[in-house]
Parts: structure tokens; C-alpha cells; sequence
């Protein structure tokens, strides 16, 4: 049953989004940078203040909060640059990310939010809350999380936060 729900959930990510033709080296590439391996990271106030209030709202609803896991915000800063490389946000290598951290943080499922250009943690969960798909992701059954926020040349703030459980 899990190994069905990661293959739902790549099904369903390939299909709601449109594949680059870069392969999935260059995020590789990436992530091997900015690997923490479970060692002790320093996140940004930012990506601590996202996850404290997407925490609010998910202890707001009567969900459980989630705890920060660095394995993933290695996959979540990769996964910003690699967005930032290719000058738009994305879920490309979705599949190769939710199978590393199946492998790397024995995770069953896994799902991530993404965003672009917004300024503070309020207005990033304000527009998950108010998209159906983002807002489902916030509430789903999950134990872990991280949130990477990495700004490009020009100052643009990008968003990625994985759940999984």
C-alpha cells in the first residue's frame, strides 16, 4: 500500500506538471552541494517562520505538527536552485526526490508545496491555504518537514517545503 501511494503521487505530480527536458543530473548535481546527511543545519528565519506557521495552521485544524528532518532540506534546496537555474518554479524530479527520501529517510509518502515571489511565511501560507491542491498537501498525514527559501540574482524569493511521512 505504500509503494502504491508514492506511485499515486508520481503519477499524479507528472501528470499536473510539465516536464523540462533537463535531466535529473543537474538536480542531482545539486543536491550533492547542499547534502546535509542529518547533521545539524542552520535554516533561515524565513524557512523557520514558514514552518511555524504552516505548524499553526495544521495544530488550527486539529492535525499534528510537523517536525524539521534536514535530509529533506537538502532535497528542498536543491530543488531551489535547480528552479532557479531554469527561471521558473516546477515539480520536475518530483519522482527521483520523493524516491531519495523513501531511501535516505525511510519515507512512505511524500509531497511538497512550492511558490515564487512572495515576501514573508503570512502571505506564502496564505496562498496554499486558498488552493485547494497546496492546502491538501498542508493537511495531509505527514510527521516531517523542511522548507528551503532561496533567493535569485534579482532578489526573487523561491519556495520549496516537502513533507513526508
Amino acid at each position: 500500500m505504500v509503494r502504491f501511494n508514492i506511485l499515486l503521487l508520481i503519477a499524479l505530480a507528472t501528470l499536473m506538471t510539465s516536464c523540462s527536458t533537463s535531466s535529473t543530473t543537474q538536480e542531482d548535481e545539486l543536491y550533492k552541494a547542499v547534502a546535509t546527511t542529518n547533521e545539524e543545519v542552520e535554516i533561515s528565519t524565513i524557512e523557520q517562520e514558514v514552518i511555524d506557521v504552516v505548524n499553526e495552521y495544521r495544530v488550527s485544524v486539529g492535525l499534528n505538527k510537523v517536525e524539521f528532518n534536514s535530509v529533506a532540506y537538502g532535497y528542498a534546496n536543491a530543488h531551489n536552485e535547480y528552479m532557479i537555474s531554469e527561471g521558473v518554479i516546477s515539480h520536475d524530479n518530483f519522482d527521483k526526490r520523493a524516491s531519495n527520501l523513501s531511501v535516505e529517510a525511510n519515507a512512505d509518502f511524500v509531497s511538497e508545496n512550492l511558490g515564487m515571489d512572495f515576501t514573508n511565511a503570512n502571505d506564502i501560507l496564505e496562498a496554499w491555504k486558498n488552493s485547494p491542491t497546496h492546502k491538501k498537501v498542508m493537511e495531509g498525514d505527514f510527521k516531517y518537514t523542511a522548507v528551503s527559501v532561496t533567493a535569485d540574482e534579482n532578489g526573487v524569493l523561491y519556495f520549496t517545503q516537502l513533507f513526508f511521512q
